[in-house]
């Protein structure tokens, strides 16, 4: 993240999921671009440090909610990436559906009404939005991704910078226009298939398991025939 310029100076924490009960946090205000193994946190799912005198991130109380709300989390990204964050201030939503790519690697990203950082006012807006969605942008303050490993969720952070790059300079040379409503809804479905974002149900979708049924079995059968 700091290489990539996604974080700057103290900014930016990161967690991982060691046990049904124990996270390892970076700490707080230290710059992760000259972290040591030795400056990581352990807590309890309460944020506790297991050594007193450690000093957790002063946003545990996001990682915490989002570890609350979904057992399929595995870690916990949250960045400042740059472009994104001017969407947000600029009152624009990431959620354009230009790039199919994105679509399927990130799925809807909502947008969570300002609130202080570090507070939990912040963590209770994104609690919501993490219940079916892997990545939610802060308004003002940064993103959270969250994914099943910390590289997944770090790869969901690189994608959402590299769409609001596209989506910026594609608004400064035109009218970019979204993909049409049956190809997103086709990409959600393909990439509920492939492990992709987390897709939202959606009660105006009525064939998508069906679908979902036809491509596995389609898999199956290839499988199958391969040997």
């Amino acid at each position: 993240m700091h290489e990539r310029g996604l974080i700057a100076g103290g900014e930016g924490n990161v967690s991982v999921r060691l046990s049904p009960t124990r996270l390892l946090v970076t700490p707080s205000g230290v710059n992760k671009g000259f972290l040591r193994p030795s400056d990581l946190v352990v807590t309890d799912l309460m944020g506790r440090p297991d050594v007193r005198a450690s000093k957790v991130s002063s946003e545990v109380r996001l990682h915490l909610a989002a570890y609350s709300v979904r057992p399929d989390i595995g870690a916990v990204v949250h960045a400042h990436p740059p472009t994104a964050v001017a969407f947000t201030l600029a009152g624009l939503s990431l959620d354009q559906r230009l790039v199919p790519e994105s679509v399927v690697a990130l799925g809807i990203i909502p947008t969570a009404a300002y609130a202080t950082p570090s507070t939990d006012d912040l963590a209770d807006g994104v609690r919501r939005l993490l219940l079916e969605h892997d990545v939610v942008m802060m308004e003002r303050h940064g993103s959270v991704c969250v994914g099943s490993t910390v590289m997944a969720a770090y790869d969901r952070l690189e994608s959402l910078e590299h769409t609001a790059r596209i989506s910026f300079l594609a608004r400064s040379l035109g009218s970019p226009q979204p993909l049409p409503a049956e190809e997103v809804a086709r990409l959600h479905r393909l990439a509920s298939v492939q492990g992709g974002a987390r897709r939202p149900q959606a009660a105006s979708d009525p064939d998508a398991s069906a679908l979902v049924d036809e491509v596995l079995s389609r898999v199956l059968d290839a499988m199958k025939k391969g040997g």
